[in-house]
């Protein structure tokens, strides 16, 4: 079935302000790739909370010993561990070697990336809020190649050029319509609303054009690479038609795109 993991790719701004995953994905995933205009690429929750370290974790002693003394049990209690959905859990368009889980003295499993323990903010209230960022200089967010981000977050420009919505082509939605129902359907229903995959009506982050295509033709976690079976101008219709059905007015996809990430 397609795209049983085909997870909301990224924001309407492609992950770009906030990471914005307005959908839940499938419940295999724990993490998912994210980026933000303020903080670049960084590891996310599945639900696309920003997921930090806490240096109170340092294996280094003098800077686990500066970080207790900076963040005292209130401060801490600002931050949840997250939740690991299994001992090895799954990370979305992460690598999957650098995903973990640490069992915490209470027993639960808490989601790692490269060994680091990831925690939520109380304070991020929506998708790809970074507030933590900084926190009492002990909180970070954490690269998708398993860096610690010391950086403050970017202050987006007021006048931020607005990312244009490509055109959709009648004949190529009306395809993707047919292709969707077909393959799709199956796992993510046939009116978007979600079976086995994860809902796509009102899910901007197949706004993502790059991220979208390769979910499609390369596959991830349970989801198998459609690249085998479905051709360049199949996938772009799909995409298309993902993007522009249920309410969705995220544009259009070409073939020329598809055929640049084969």
């Amino acid at each position: 079935m397609y795209v049983k993991t085909l997870v909301a790719a990224l924001s309407a701004a492609a992950f770009m302000a906030p990471v914005s995953l307005l959908a839940q994905p499938t419940n295999n995933f724990t993490l998912i790739h994210g980026k933000t205009q303020s903080l670049g690429k960084l590891v996310a929750a599945a639900n696309g909370q920003t997921a930090y370290t806490l240096l109170t974790d340092s294996q280094k002693s003098e800077e686990k010993a500066a970080a207790l003394a900076a963040c005292d049990k209130a401060c801490q209690s600002q931050f949840t561990p997250l939740k690991a959905l299994s001992a090895k859990p799954q990370g979305w368009l992460l690598a999957q070697g650098l995903v973990g889980a640490v069992k915490r003295a209470d027993g639960t499993l808490q989601a790692t990336f490269n060994g680091l323990p990831l925690y939520t903010f109380a304070g991020d209230k929506a998708a790809g809020d970074v507030n933590g960022q900084g926190f009492n200089k002990v909180a970070y967010a954490v690269t998708t190649v398993g860096k610690i981000n010391t950086s403050a977050p970017k202050v987006a420009q007021a006048a931020a050029a607005v990312k244009s919505v490509a055109a959709v082509d009648a004949a190529q939605f009306e395809l993707g319509k047919d292709k969707y129902a077909a393959t799709c359907a199956g796992c993510h229903g046939p009116n978007g609303e979600g079976a086995f995959g994860a809902p796509l009506k009102g899910n901007k982050m197949i706004g993502n054009d790059e991220a979208f295509i390769k979910q499609i033709l390369v596959g991830s976690g349970d989801m198998p690479s459609f690249a085998p079976m479905l051709a360049d101008a199949d996938v772009a219709a799909i995409a298309t038609f993902a993007r522009n059905a249920w309410g969705n007015k995220l544009g259009g996809i070409t073939v020329d795109q598809v055929k640049k990430l084969r």
